[in-house]
């Protein structure tokens, strides 16, 4: 038994390093979600919402400041795309985890303006997970009668945030970005383990436990 299970742990391993498994598994998550046409949406939307995804300390090259990670920095870039398409306010999502650290959407609003040089309407400074982005997202934008955002996170990450947004009362126009899956046809590459793969196989299964552990917790 204890050789079935090393072994089946080591298939496991290889089957989620294979490029053709984790585009296979990212592509279930991502395929509901479309990149969206900033004009067809310009009218009928009121804000765009940027959710955060962590941050990264001991960045040197900043003074050893705490900033935004690889992740958020997608969403944000996107975000600044939007933002100039549409002309619409931008409200950042993301609270902090220990009190000595500064708030995520701080951190997140200092890049879209600073870098970016994109103004940011909105920071919502107390939220810990995707749920609290929608709830205290919602918590601001309803007392100024805005039901209508664009909503910005990773293409694997949207069917979630999606839910949460909407169970709370926004009408959302999903705005997905950073896809992990591709169209592409195989190729002998698909067929070969590479870190790459193994690390998107770890963000989809985390997805997929985080949509089991939502429907448990708040559905």
């Amino acid at each position: 038994m204890g050789l079935t299970l090393l072994l089946g742990s080591l298939l496991g391993l290889y089957a989620l390093s294979l490029p053709i498994v984790s585009n296979y598994l990212a592509g279930l998550l991502e395929t509901p979600s479309k990149p969206m046409l900033p004009p067809l949406v310009q009218k009928t939307t009121q804000a765009i919402v940027v959710i955060g995804s962590g941050l990264r300390k001991n960045s040197h090259e900043y003074g050893d400041a705490i900033t935004v990670n690889s992740r958020t920095l997608e969403r944000l870039r996107y975000a600044a795309a939007l933002g100039r398409k549409t002309g619409l306010p931008i409200l950042v999502s993301g609270g902090r985890v220990l009190n000595d650290e500064p708030s995520e959407s701080a951190l997140m609003a200092g890049v879209l303006e600073k870098e970016f040089n994109v103004a940011v309407r909105w920071q919502e400074d107390r939220s810990r997970n995707t749920a609290e982005n929608a709830s205290y997202s919602r918590a601001l934008l309803q007392p100024l009668n805005i039901d209508r955002i664009i909503l910005v996170t990773h293409a694997f990450h949207m069917p979630r945030a999606l839910t949460e947004f909407k169970r709370v009362g926004f009408d959302v126009q999903p705005a997905p970005t950073a896809y992990f899956s591709s169209e592409d046809g195989l190729s002998v590459f698909s067929f070969i383990p590479s870190a790459q793969a193994l690390t998107v196989s770890s963000f989809v299964f985390h997805e997929y436990l985080g949509l089991l552990w939502y429907r448990l917790r708040y559905h």
